[in-house]
């Protein structure tokens, strides 16, 4: 399903910019801090991941970034990311991918001691995997989260965050800079649930590349789903409909473009991208980021030609009706106004009851970056295959609010990537894994009826498994924890429970 398309790449205009000026650093009591390499600036991007949490099973979360600032050694802190309308990162996709915040921010050259992190109000969504029922406070009111319930994660209160960090910027630098969310650190389970950035840890910052990233790539950017509103032989821009962010890649004769199949992308029936990728369509981007802010795309994804109504979320047991499950947001498309859909407040973490029993529902698994790896697409085939962890995609119809529940009924379902933390139990490009999250194992309470696996394996391609961390599966290490990117299928009838496209060891 994978093909490659002759575009041709895009020429990339490097702007430089020359003030000299040496006053500021005349002088013997006068120490300079800021424009002493010549009065020029250096270009700094920003990306942030996530330390996966353990010991709570998030289902959801979503950190808003007000603004990100650094603070030279003396003088006033300098702006980095300034967003006219915020956006909010899900940090649970940040487990084994990365978000781009800031490309190429003009600052000026010196020496910078601390990143300061401006964050708003966050909120989520998580599954009380113990035994017990847990209460807390949540907007000021007490709530009981019973034991395999799903519930809402009380706010974490918007505040600022300095994160110590050792910076020497010269004119003209390109610099990259990671920013490392440690949820663990910032949700508490003593005495009830309580969700506080401002504990010890919960963002660090480096400098330095991870290992197993592509040459030339300072991170990746990767399944960044939304429309395409610009497209060209050289670059494609793409628009996530929830967070509202746009991300310009550069177009090359090495970029791959896919096709979901074509029971599911009915814009697509010959399965050509290349002839059905077009503005409006529905796409998953894959891209490697470049120190000067560049993307570069690896890989197009076609989802929908012609953009259609559509949730895609995370499972999550609702009814005890096979085919009827729960679903919480994690990204949508709204084609038709639908008022529910199109509606602002329709964003990450919002519930609905999808039901996937009507006749004429089609299953489908979109394979990504293993596309031609060899893996058999097996264990998703209908509605005894959905299973709570899994993350579907669905073009939907009779979209309603319910009883105060939205509702929406699914045309057609496609499987797409889970992203979840385990211990690695074995090594070997075919690893088993221990310690998954409860709500996706057959000996926790919401697949207690399934086949899969107390122990599942996780099986990887090479030359098509991305690692992160790792340059490739021999690097993991048994007793360690690695975060995966997985189609998560019924094993069996599929071979392994999870085929994997991507393994961080953090």
């Amino acid at each position: 399903m994978g093909c490659v398309m002759n575009w041709k790449s895009a020429a990339l205009l490097v702007v430089l910019i020359a003030a000299v000026s040496m006053s500021s650093c005349s002088g013997t009591n006068n120490v300079c801090t800021t424009n002493c390499g010549g009065g020029g600036n250096a270009n700094v991007t920003i990306t942030m991941f996530d330390t996966p949490p353990s010991g709570t099973s998030v289902l959801e979360f979503s950190l808003p970034i007000v603004g990100i600032s650094l603070t030279p050694s003396s003088g006033t802190a300098v702006s980095v990311y300034s967003p006219t309308t915020i956006i909010p990162f899900e940090l649970t996709r940040l487990q084994t991918d990365s978000s781009l915040i800031a490309s190429a921010a003009s600052v000026p050259s010196g020496t910078y001691t601390s990143l300061n992190i401006t964050i708003g109000a966050t909120s989520g969504i998580w599954v009380n995997a113990s035994t017990s029922n847990i209460t807390y406070t949540l907007n000021g009111a007490s709530v009981t989260c019973k034991s395999a319930a799903v519930c809402t994660l009380p706010s974490g209160a918007a505040t600022t965050v300095s994160v110590p960090i050792n910076l020497n910027l010269s004119d003209n630098q390109n610099q990259w800079i990671g920013i490392d969310v440690n949820l663990n650190n910032a949700i508490a389970s003593t005495n009830g649930i309580t969700v506080d950035f401002t504990q010890s840890n919960v963002f660090t910052a480096t400098t330095t590349v991870r290992a197993g990233l592509p040459s030339g790539a300072v991170d990746t950017i990767e399944d960044f789903t939304g429309a395409v509103t610009a497209l060209s032989n050289s670059s494609v821009t793409v628009q996530n409909a929830i967070t509202g962010q746009s991300l310009v890649a550069a177009i090359t004769s090495s970029t791959t473009l896919s096709v979901v199949p074509p029971g599911y992308n009915t814009g697509c029936q010959s399965g050509n991208a290349t002839t059905c990728i077009q503005v409006g369509s529905t796409v998953s981007l894959y891209a490697n980021l470049a120190a000067n802010g560049t993307l570069t795309a690896t890989q197009v994804d076609l989802l929908d030609t012609t953009a259609t109504d559509e949730i895609e979320g995370v499972i999550y047991p609702a009814s005890t009706t096979a085919g009827i499950v729960g679903l919480i947001l994690l990204d949508k498309t709204s084609a038709s106004g639908n008022s529910v859909l199109s509606a602002s407040t329709t964003t990450f973490g919002t519930p609905f009851l999808l039901d996937a029993t009507t006749n004429g529902v089609t299953f489908n698994v979109d394979s990504g970056p293993l596309t031609n790896s060899g893996f058999s697409p097996t264990g998703f085939s209908g509605t005894g295959d959905l299973l709570a962890g899994q993350v579907v995609r669905v073009q939907v119809t009779n979209v309603n609010v319910s009883n105060n529940t939205n509702t929406a009924t699914a045309a057609n379902v496609l499987l797409r990537w889970s992203r979840f933390s385990s211990n690695i139990n074995s090594s070997g490009n075919a690893p088993t894994l221990t310690n998954i999250p409860t709500y996706m194992s057959s000996s926790g309470t919401f697949n207690s009826n399934s086949s899969v696996p107390v122990t599942p394996q996780a099986g990887t391609y090479q030359g098509y498994t991305a690692f992160d961390g790792i340059t490739d599966a021999s690097g993991l290490t048994v007793g360690t924890q690695a975060a995966m990117r997985a189609l998560f299928v019924n094993s069996p009838p599929g071979i392994y429970s999870f085929q994997s496209a991507k393994v961080r060891v953090p």
